[in-house]
Order: C-alpha cells, then structure tokens, then sequence
C-alpha cells in the first residue's frame, strides 16, 4: 500500500558478499546484520514494488579509494588483507580493537566503497532518484591516512568528491549518534559540499569531536555544521534541533544532491551510545530527510553505526519504505524468520526523562542551537 505521492524510482545497492565476514569474535559492528535487514525488507515486499530495482554494488578501483586516501596507506591495508606482515601498521591505526587487521579487508571495504559509488552513479545519471546502499556510512571515520572508529576507507568522502569534480554541490547530512569527523575532514576547506552532523555531544562519546567551533577552514568557513546534543536527549528535542538547523541551511545552500548517512546507533537500546531514539522517531527524520530530497531531485543514502540488531534491522527497513514511498504494515511479518523476537516496527518508547535532568538536557542543547545560529546562519543569510 501507498500514499498518492509520486513513486520515485529507488536503487537498494546490496549484496550479500557486504555481510559475510567478521571484524572479530568480540566486535560489535556485525556486518550480518545487513543480511538480517536484507530479510525483513524481502518479507514485508520490498523488492516486489515497481518502483524499487536491486543493482549489485561494484567493486571500488584503487585510483578511486586514493582519490581520497594516502596510497601508502592504502598500500598497507591491501599487503595486510592478502596476508602480509605490516609492522607499522599502528602508525595507521590499524591492529587496534576497534580495527582489528584481517584477511579479505581490503576488497569488503573496496566493495563497500563500490556499494556507494554505484548508488551515486546511479543517482547522479538520473537512472533513480534515490539509492540507498546500507554497506556504506560506517566508515565516517575513516581518515586520509588513517583507520579509525570501524572506518578504513571513507565511502563518503570517496563518492562525494567524485560528485564535486563533476561539478555538483553536495549537502551531506549525518544523524549517527557518533560525530562524522572523517567526513568532515574531507571536505574541510571546500565551498562545494555543506556538512551537517547531529550527533552525541563529543564531551561524551568516540571520536570527542563535533563541536559547534568546528566550522570549516579557508573557502570551506561555514559549511562544516555540528550540532551536539546531551546524552539521553529523547525524540522530540532531537527532531526540535534538526528542524530548526537542518532544513533551512541545505535550502540556502541550494544543493545538486543530497548525501545522507543514517546511523541508527542514536537508538535507546544502543549498547554503546546514549542518545533516545525510537525507530519511529528514526523514520520520522528519514520523513524529513526525503520531502528535501524531493525538493533538491537527487538523494544518495548509506548506513552507518547501529549496534543493537533489532533497531538496525527494523529502522533500515522502515528507511527504504520510506524513500519507495511505501507504507509498511504495524507488524513485522510472520514470515521473516532472520532474527527473534521482532514484532512491531515501531518501539514503545522508553520512559520519559526525570524532570531534573531534563533542565539540564534542554539547556545543554539550547546553547549548542544558538551557538550554531550565531556562527553558521549569517553565512548563508538566514
């Protein structure tokens, strides 16, 4: 069932060669998660609409990830992958917990990578409207020459510059609960992509970045947009600073595509983070995201951080309903089988938070909303 909007055609850039490896036994970022979503996107008839195509991802050449990355580094992640001894691999932050070394890395992160440039080709070329390619967003991190928080090579970064030596304007919009500081470095000096990440305040979680300050350098001074929010901040003050930052500044930006990475680790029941979010609060902002998308024509959408399965699964679900223009039913279906205990799409939200600290939550964010408007919205005349 849909709505009486026009369908836009929508790419689902997956396949199943993105899920099947491992970081390591005690990761937390499972990559089979995305074939549980692939599941449950089958089952509640996703892939029999019209207007949804299913293109495979292609596999990212190295001149394409060095576009983006230092070849030395890129050089040490391929001997390590293909079973070579790397002793200055630390100096790239690799071998760490969080970037274990392994082989095959190098092509799953190539195919990644690829993942992402076949959903902004596909985009960019008018063939869809909107493609989504749930393998990519993770990476965010991902320095020039550096691996960090899960990231290798920075798919973003990668296809967004791509995008700009086409000669588009790029908005770039981030809602994981983590700062995307890779991305925001990619394009710190530049005038042609606008980064916007809302996120977790710094002062309390991985990477300790994303502060209202960070505004870009040089020709990029003013498109490099933060807003951090307090910990335990619930959907209603979440969607509160998105309304008021986002909307208006990628309208006076006036973008050529918007770029959107939808980490759903800003979910309550995260293990690692702490923000609020329900899935329904997620979907309303993919809601929001895709009535800008509809304005701008073009929209390219990859994942990103999301730890807790049931969240992951059900929000990215809900994600490629919403830019089919689909109506999901309440119920997960009673044929998906991937993963127990899914019953309903949407949560029952959590309890609300205590009066005492909810003050100190609404002024935490309040002075970052204003911070932002003193420093970012003269730029662009608002």
């Amino acid at each position: 069932m849909t709505s009486d909007r026009q369908q836009p055609k929508t790419a689902f850039v997956y396949s199943d060669e993105l899920s099947q490896y491992q970081l390591s036994a005690e990761h937390p970022l499972r990559p089979i998660r995305l074939q549980h979503m692939h599941e449950l996107m089958k089952s509640s008839g996703l892939f029999e609409l019209e207007n949804v195509s299913t293109p495979p991802p292609r596999m990212a050449t190295k001149a394409e990830i060095e576009t983006s990355h230092d070849a030395e580094y890129v050089a040490i992640v391929e001997a390590i992958s293909n079973g070579g001894i790397a002793p200055i691999m630390g100096e790239f932050g690799l071998g760490s917990s969080d970037n274990p070394v392994r082989p095959g890395m190098y092509d799953t992160t190539a195919l990644t990578v690829g993942s992402v440039l076949t959903a902004s080709e596909l985009v960019t070329s008018g063939a869809a409207d909107v493609a989504f390619a749930p393998g990519g967003g993770v990476h965010h991190h991902a320095m020039y020459r550096r691996a960090s928080g899960f990231g290798v090579f920075n798919d973003a970064v990668i296809a967004m510059k791509a995008m700009v030596e086409a000669g588009l304007r790029v908005a770039y919009i981030d809602i994981d609960c983590h700062h995307g500081d890779g991305v925001q470095m990619g394009h710190y000096e530049s005038d042609q992509v606008l980064t916007i990440s809302i996120h977790e305040s710094g002062q309390y979680l991985f990477p300790g970045t994303g502060h209202v300050q960070e505004i870009g350098s040089g020709d990029g001074t003013g498109y490099s947009v933060n807003i951090p929010l307090a910990p335990y901040t619930q959907d209603a003050a979440w969607h509160a600073a998105l309304d008021e930052v986002i909307p208006p500044l990628v309208s006076a930006f006036k973008p050529d595509v918007l770029f959107t990475q939808l980490g759903i680790d800003t979910h309550f029941q995260d293990p690692l983070t702490h923000l609020s979010l329900t899935t329904q609060g997620f979907n309303l902002a993919v809601q929001k995201l895709s009535v800008m998308a509809a304005e701008i024509g073009k929209w390219v959408a990859v994942g990103g951080g999301g730890y807790d399965l049931s969240a992951v699964v059900r929000s990215w679900t809900m994600a490629l309903a919403t830019m089919a223009n689909f109506d999901l039913p309440t119920e997960v279906p009673k044929s998906f089988t991937s993963l127990e205990g899914l019953t309903t799409f949407d949560d029952i939200p959590p309890e609300p938070t205590e009066a005492r600290y909810l003050n100190e939550i609404n002024s935490f964010n309040t002075k970052s909303l204003e911070e932002v408007r003193a420093l970012i919205f003269p730029k662009f005349g608002i």
